[in-house]
């Protein structure tokens, strides 16, 4: 079994555990990580969730997320969803991953069978994975893919109904990476 920290209204944790399913079921607020991982290409990696998932079935997303179980670290989170979803270890790639914001989300699913309150932290990391280093775990992920920066742009922005819905966490997201990605270019060709 699954165990969460339960968090405040405030974001603090409130010294409670609440076991997985009962904090869905319940709508009981916890934590919860998402890595966007990025090629030197300026690709995203997106994985599309499995048919068996609770929330999202069937739909792309964020190259990694998962749940912060109780008393466990941001940093060994990232790192065992990275391995349990994609199979890629990047335990030796901390240093790189780079926090970009923290969005709160009280999602319904299941028509409101499952809920989802979420206190969810966003990082990204620059690595180049070949897609053939992926091994994805059936219950979680169906599919793995590249798209590039603009392509994927638009398709949040046109909500197309094929990505999980994240309309909070997509528009800050996407004000993080225009930021981040313009840093980058002006970090690749300094002024003369």
């Amino acid at each position: 079994m699954e165990y969460f920290d339960v968090y405040n209204k405030y974001g603090e944790k409130t010294g409670e555990t609440v076991e997985r399913n009962d904090a869905h079921k319940n709508g009981i607020r916890h934590r919860a990580v998402q890595l966007w991982i990025f090629n030197r290409d300026n690709q995203v990696l997106i994985q599309q969730r499995s048919t068996n998932k609770r929330a999202g079935a069937n739909l792309w997303y964020i190259s990694v997320a998962g749940h912060i179980e109780s008393g466990e670290s941001i940093e060994s989170t990232l790192v065992r969803e990275t391995r349990e979803e994609l199979g890629l270890d990047i335990s030796n790639l901390t240093d790189s991953i780079e926090y970009l914001y923290t969005f709160e989300e009280c999602a319904l699913h299941q028509n409101g069978s499952y809920i989802d309150d979420e206190i969810c932290d966003v990082f990204m990391l620059k690595a180049d994975f070949n897609i053939d280093e992926i091994t994805m775990q059936p219950e979680e992920v169906q599919a793995v893919k590249y798209i590039g920066y603009a392509d994927f742009k638009q398709v949040l922005l046109s909500g197309d109904k094929s990505f999980f819905p994240h309309k909070i966490g997509y528009k800050m997201l996407l004000s993080a990476l225009d930021e981040l990605i313009k840093e980058m270019k002006a970090n690749d060709n300094p002024r003369t």
